[in-house]
């Protein structure tokens, strides 16, 4: 995985068109730093160490 992936635009109109969005709106370039940003944020989860943990099997909610 590269240490610093960054969405493109083409790569984002692929999959707005995917999820069934018109690739020629006008809103995509404003949805598009948006969508960037988001990615952004999510890049301090890639230096957690998870190796050592076992993922839960179920989600049991707190009964209260």
């Amino acid at each position: 995985m590269p240490a610093d992936p960054q969405l493109t635009w083409e790569d984002f109109l692929r999959l707005a068109q995917q999820a069934g969005l018109d690739a020629s709106s006008p809103h995509l370039a404003e949805l598009f730093p948006y969508v960037q940003g988001v990615l952004a944020s999510l890049e301090p989860l890639r230096s957690l160490d998870v190796s050592g943990e076992e993922p839960d099997m179920a989600f049991l909610p707190n009964p209260e």
